[in-house]
């Protein structure tokens, strides 16, 4: 992460600098290039190292820093706005500032160096953690068993990390059960990154003034992180994700019906707009808002830690292929605003139905290895049928 930020800065810097064009989409790539494992290493890291009862919340937590720093971006782009390269030089200076100030004092995660083989460095990370809350410091007995949890395990000591290395090399698309869940992650992902990023971009194609409409899209992502963290605490994630897809896609389709009288009174009143509309456009946004954020926090639970940086990361690129189709849907709205409402509502259903084909995982434990977590989620599985049976009877 801290190279990430230190890269970030590098490239956002070096293009402030472009003398053409061709210089400047080629730093504006490797910008995103840069940038792009940030987020997903900030999400990981925090969720791996609070309990399963705040781990929905703190995931959320980011998403509204994320949000803050969205919505001030216009009092760092005003004073700048007779320069962009005066702009780029001043964003430049913010990843860095997190890599040489903040990233130092951040601790790796306890989860990810135990499936190392770094055991003494997790438990120097969770004596820290246990300081910081005020405890006194852990026990000096104290060891961290195999995270493939075999009841023949040894205590996991330093020189025994060779006993989890191989755990190491485990592979989620040789898996077939994290295959299946990872394609319809993907999928689903697809889908809400489609809706997400294409609303916003559809703004245009309401019949409102596009300054307005950008306004309330933007405001509308604090309720939607503020919800998402209140339900988080007690509402069934796949429960959650679907409600708010389908909140989404309710709101598309019924945009149709305004968009239909948009287009007979456009060329009378071109600012007028209705507020029907653009409310239920708001609405709509913010059930996208909040199937994104929450889509990140599902996925995070539902791998095991040593291919979780990779899950995450694969969700990412799902939802950055819907975005990069979403603009073609745009386009299209300007022939027919109907149709685009009409498209995103459909992925924002599909969306949802697909959430209903992965297992739940409130209050479930972050597993280290997908040896273990199948293991136990078949153990669960066996548990909960015989509990069934016992009550049939």
């Amino acid at each position: 992460m801290q190279l990430s930020c230190i890269l970030t800065s590098i490239t956002a810097f070096a293009t402030s600098l472009s003398p053409n064009i061709w210089t400047y989409a080629f730093f504006r790539f490797t910008n995103g290039f840069a940038r792009s494992g940030i987020g997903i290493c900030c999400l990981v890291l925090t969720t791996e190292s609070v309990g399963r009862k705040w781990r929905g919340q703190v995931g959320q937590y980011g998403f509204f820093f994320f949000t803050i720093g969205f919505l001030t971006l216009p009092l760092v782009a005003y004073p700048t706005r007779t320069c962009w390269r005066s702009l780029y030089k001043v964003l430049s200076l913010i990843p860095l500032a997190y890599a040489v100030l903040l990233l130092p004092l951040v601790s790796e995660s306890p989860r990810w160096l135990l499936i190392r083989g770094r055991t003494k460095e997790a438990l120097q990370v969770l004596d820290r953690f246990a300081r910081l809350n005020g405890k006194q410091k852990l026990p000096s007995n104290l060891s961290l068993t195999d995270p493939t949890g075999s009841s023949n395990a040894a205590p996991c000591t330093t020189s025994e990390g060779a006993e989890i290395t191989p755990n190491n090399r485990e592979n989620l698309w040789t898996t077939k059960w994290a295959a299946i869940r990872m394609v319809t992650v993907m999928l689903a992902g697809f889908g809400v990154g489609f809706v997400y990023y294409g609303v916003q971009l559809n703004v245009e194609n309401l019949n409102f003034n596009l300054y307005v409409s950008v306004a309330l899209n933007a405001v509308m992502e604090i309720p939607a992180v503020v919800i998402g963290t209140f339900l988080l605490g007690f509402t069934n994630r796949r429960l959650l994700l679907s409600v708010s897809a389908y909140i989404a896609a309710v709101s598309s389709i019924l945009c149709t019906f305004f968009s239909h009288k948009g287009t007979t009174s456009k060329g009378q009143n071109n600012h007028g707009g209705s507020w029907g509309q653009l409310i239920i456009e708001g609405i709509g946004f913010m059930g996208a808002s909040t199937t994104f954020d929450i889509l990140y926090i599902y996925c995070v639970e539902l791998f095991p830690t040593n291919v979780r940086n990779f899950a995450v990361s694969m969700l990412r690129q799902a939802i950055m292929l819907g975005a990069s189709v979403a603009p073609l849907l745009v386009v299209l709205g300007r022939l027919s605003p109907s149709i685009s409402f009409l498209v995103f509502g459909g992925f924002s259903i599909s969306s949802g139905v697909l959430s209903l084909w992965l297992p739940e995982t409130r209050n479930a434990p972050l597993y280290e290895t997908l040896k273990q977590q199948e293991e136990e989620e078949k153990h669960s599985c066996v548990s909960h049928n015989d509990g069934a049976l016992e009550l049939g009877k």
